[in-house]
């Protein structure tokens, strides 16, 4: 039902079928419903368009473009990877504290060790304490020194008191050695956990401040990417806004110059048709229907009077025929 520019202007009427009447009606009353058409199409889209530029206009605060970008989904994806690698590292430094737990763990171990053996010390000193009380009882008794056993056998009281002397001096010596040596296997064990204590403490502390750097780097780094591609999106998305708007507003121009000369056109072709009605109007008031050649009865010498018959001798035989007729 609409018509294009090129179709207005290729439009032709037929013409009446007498020449000089003008168009056809019926073709110029189409025509004319096929303009106002195309005239309410056009004016409902440009309302629509205007409509949509105020929408995007409105729309100017709110959120930029939703669609998904491949180079901002594959950022995330290395973000994502990232974030499990440091993960991973926390994991890691959890493993070492547990292992430093463990070593401390050991160490108070030892230490319980140590203070088990000093008890055990303190009570060899009691009983050589109560040993060298006892310098008047006679004794038989096997003492470990040295690694060798000594066999002491005492049958009078002369002997005694060397006797017990000795089994003093060889109890001391034994116990001495023994807590020594306690001491000296506890002293290396714990200087031996101390040592790796201090060895992992000093590596786990390196390992995590060099991931803590590492992270820090990696944040800094993911939040300046992060930044530049959230800028960039926004420059791509005002930009795109723009070309939109400018897009639409060209638009909007051609839609209202093809309105204008559509406008124009019906308001010519209005004043055309009417000027062509006008003309055809005034070629009927002015036209002539009469014959420019008057009949000879009807020239004035053979007019008859009101009542009378310009053809009496025909009327008269006209009016004989009846009256025989009538008779037979």
């Amino acid at each position: 039902m609409t018509l294009t520019l090129d179709e207005v202007r290729r439009i032709r009427f037929p013409m009446a079928r007498r020449p000089g009447d003008g168009y056809r009606a019926a073709e110029v009353d189409d025509f004319v419903d096929r303009v106002d058409a195309t005239f309410a199409a056009m004016t409902d889209e440009s309302e629509r368009l205007k409509a949509q530029l105020e929408a995007l206009k409105s729309s100017d605060d709110r959120s930029q473009y939703d669609e998904p970008d491949s180079e901002l989904a594959e950022e995330i994806e290395r973000l994502k990877a990232q974030l499990e690698e440091a993960r991973a590292a926390q994991r890691s430094r959890g493993d070492e504290a547990r292992t430093v737990k463990r070593y401390e763990s050991e160490l108070t171990q030892l230490r319980n060790e140590n203070a088990r053996l000093n008890s055990q010390l303190s009570d060899a000193r009691r009983e050589l304490a109560t040993a060298r009380s006892a310098t008047e009882a006679p004794a038989t008794s096997q003492l470990v020194g040295d690694g060798k056993v000594e066999r002491i056998e005492v049958t009078t009281s002369a002997q005694a008191s060397p006797a017990v002397a000795r089994m003093i001096e060889l109890s001391t010596a034994s116990a001495e050695r023994v807590v020594s040596e306690a001491q000296d296997e506890a002293n290396r064990k714990i200087a031996v956990a101390e040592r790796k204590v201090h060895e992992l403490t000093v590596d786990a502390q390196t390992r995590a401040e060099r991931i803590e750097s590492a992270a820090r780097v990696n944040s800094e780094k993911l939040e300046s990417d992060a930044k530049a591609n959230a800028d960039q999106v926004n420059i791509d998305a005002a930009n795109r806004r723009d070309d939109l708007f400018r897009q639409l507003e060209s638009e909007r121009d051609v839609l209202l110059a093809r309105v204008d000369r559509l406008r124009e056109f019906e308001s010519n072709y209005r004043q055309a048709f009417v000027s062509q009605l006008r003309t055809q109007a005034d070629r009927m008031d002015q036209a002539a229907f009469e014959p420019s050649e008057t009949p000879h009865l009807l020239e004035p010498d053979h007019r008859v009077e009101r009542g009378a018959s310009a053809t009496p001798r025909l009327d008269a035989l006209i009016g004989r025929g009846q009256r025989d007729g009538s008779n037979n």
